[in-house]
């Protein structure tokens, strides 16, 4: 596999038992955690141990996602999904229940990624139905919204959440009206903040600074492509 961040190939396995990350580039120094499975991709994912994965969010650094769905019997790779670090949020980390006091792990919290609640610019295609994309057209997608990489977790945060909101209103076409709707859930995502308005209005400044949405006047907005 090659970076999705500079094109390097191949990444390189880290020693076992390394936290977080499984794989990293020699070039850019990119870190990835790969999680796969034979049965398609659902609502979530199990990943490894909540504390762990918290820190280097809290951190700015967490690994890129590598999801793959793979066929045991014709040994093939059905779809491998690329989740940048940068989506890596507060929203889509699941905390599990500690495990028994007759587990061997007594005690021991692992956590989920929700991989529901990540927009659809997040989940981008390395392998679709067994069919590769392009490298170039993989790093494109990836660097299209690299931007968040300089932010903290919360301010990342922000703005997935707004981006999923804007792609559950289900039209390219919408209105501040469309994203104020769901103002109750992103107060649910950010207990801290109690201007919850002003906040959508920034992050949809941000977005089209970006060039990811097109503002119309009058509160009108387009997803751009």
């Amino acid at each position: 596999m090659y970076c999705p961040n500079c094109l390097n190939a191949p990444l390189s396995h880290e020693k076992n038992n390394t936290k977080v990350i499984d794989f990293s580039c020699s070039a850019c120094a990119h870190g990835f955690q790969l999680k796969s499975q034979s049965k398609p991709l659902g609502k979530k994912v199990v990943d490894g141990a909540f504390a762990p994965m918290i820190d280097s969010m809290k951190r700015n650094k967490s690994p890129d996602f590598f999801f793959m769905e793979y066929d045991s019997i014709e040994m093939l790779v059905v779809n491998l999904i690329l989740i940048p670090r940068f989506f890596i949020t507060p929203a889509i980390i699941e905390k599990r229940k500690p495990l028994g006091e007759n587990a061997r792990r007594a005690g021991w919290v692992g956590c989920n990624i929700v991989f529901s609640k990540l927009p659809e610019e997040a989940r981008i295609s390395v392998v679709r139905e067994e069919t590769p994309l392009e490298p170039e057209v993989v790093q494109k997608k990836y660097k299209a919204l690299d931007f968040l990489d300089s932010k903290n977790y919360l301010d990342r945060g922000w703005v997935s959440d707004v981006m999923y909101f804007i792609r559950k209103i289900g039209k390219t076409q919408f209105c501040l009206s469309d994203i104020y709707w769901f103002e109750s859930e992103l107060k649910e995502l950010h207990p801290g903040n109690l201007h919850i308005r002003d906040k959508i209005r920034q992050q949809l400044q941000v977005l089209r600074d970006r060039g990811i949405l097109r503002f119309q006047g009058k509160g009108r907005y387009t997803l751009l492509d």
